[in-house]
Order: C-alpha cells, then structure tokens, then sequence
C-alpha cells in the first residue's frame, strides 16, 4: 500500500491557542464568580506574554539560554536591589495592590477575536497544503485544487527548528523542499516536525530503493 503524507503550513496566529484557552475558562470563571480573581488574571497574564513572545520573536536554542540567564539576571536584581529601595518607607510611600479587574465582557471579547483568526488560520491550512504520494509531491490549493506537481526522484528536504518556543508548544519547526535545483518550497510552520521528518525519510528511502531496482532490472 503506497504511503500518503500531508504536510500543512499554519499561521503564525496557531501558537495564540493557549490564550484562547484562557479567554474561555476566564469567562467561565466570570460568569461563576462575578467578581475579578486576580490569581487567574496574573495567569492569563503571563499566558498572554509567553504567546506573544512567541509569534513575535524566533528564539533558537542559543537565543533560549541567553534569554534565561537575563531573566535570572533580571529578577535577581528585582529582588534584591529594587524591592528594598521601593518598599523603604522612608523613601517611598504608596499602595502595591494590584487590581486588573478582567470582567467576563474581557474575556467574551478577547475569546471572539481569537476565535476568528484561529478560524483563518486553520482554514488556510484546509485549502493550501502538500501532499507526497504515488512517487510525486502534490501542492493543492484553493476551493477549486489547483495543483502543482514534481517528482520525488531528486527531491531533497531539510528540516529546522528556528524558534524553542514554538517547537515546545507544538514540536512545530520549518521544512525546506527542494524539488528542483532552481525551486525552493519553505513551509516555515509545520506541525510534529519530526514526525515528519521520519515519515518523509521513510518514503524518499522506498523511492531510492525502487529506483535502484529499476535500474538493476
């Protein structure tokens, strides 16, 4: 039985799912409650933050380890020189507490935006996507499919992870095709990239060998 695999290329919006996540349970929680929950919210928060970090910015492993050791760096200080200078009432007097106050129309409101380009996102996925199978690679777009084809005989891939932070929410990373010497595919958001990679392995190898047979017969 021939193998099929179908690759996609999602948008960069897919990696804002966990705060959509949040947006709902936060809206839930609102509609429970009634009342803000500043632990949620400090959550959400951060959530938010992390997500944004990550659409925004590509972080390889070196930009990671860098990344950590400002934080450590940063939050030291906080700590140990801010903190004091700010909390000495003789130097300062106020009020440190903190309130959001995130109301379910917050969240209702952040939950539909995000949902809409969620919906996008996957949509486009829906309609623009490769396929290999039958010896040849398949690109399929659009309602009405139109196609592109080339052959696997010299095709040749590589695989990337550019950005740690979209590769631990989603093992999503980039791939390369190859297929010609002039053309160069680039889906810079696959997702389970190195299950990808196996299967694509697994297929141009039965490609080779079938080659190779055809030659030796």
């Amino acid at each position: 039985m021939t193998e099929k695999l179908i690759i996609r290329n999602y948008s960069k919006a897919i990696f804002l799912l966990p705060t959509l996540l949040m947006s709902i349970v936060g809206w839930i929680i609102q509609a429970i409650i009634h009342e803000p929950f500043l632990i949620f919210e400090l959550i959400w928060l951060i959530i938010f933050l992390t997500n944004l970090f990550v659409v925004c910015f590509d972080f390889s492993s070196s930009k990671f380890i860098i990344l950590i050791f400002v934080i450590l760096i940063f939050s030291t200080l906080v700590y140990f020189v801010l903190f004091p200078v700010i909390l000495n009432p003789i130097l300062f007097i106020g009020d440190f507490s903190l309130k959001l106050g995130f109301t379910s129309h917050f969240y209702i409101f952040l939950t539909g935006i995000l949902f809409f380009f969620m919906i996008i996102a996957i949509g486009n996925s829906i309609f623009d996507y490769y396929i290999i199978e039958r010896n040849e690679l398949y690109h399929r777009k659009g309602l009405f499919n139109m196609t592109e084809r080339w052959t696997l005989t010299n095709l040749r891939f590589k695989k990337e992870i550019p950005d740690i932070f979209e590769f631990l929410m989603f093992r999503a990373g980039t791939l390369s095709f190859y297929p010609t010497k002039t053309e160069v595919i680039i889906l810079p958001t696959v997702l389970k990239i190195n299950k990808k990679e196996k299967q694509l392995d697994r297929i141009l190898s039965k490609v080779q060998v079938d080659i190779s047979d055809s030659g030796n017969g």
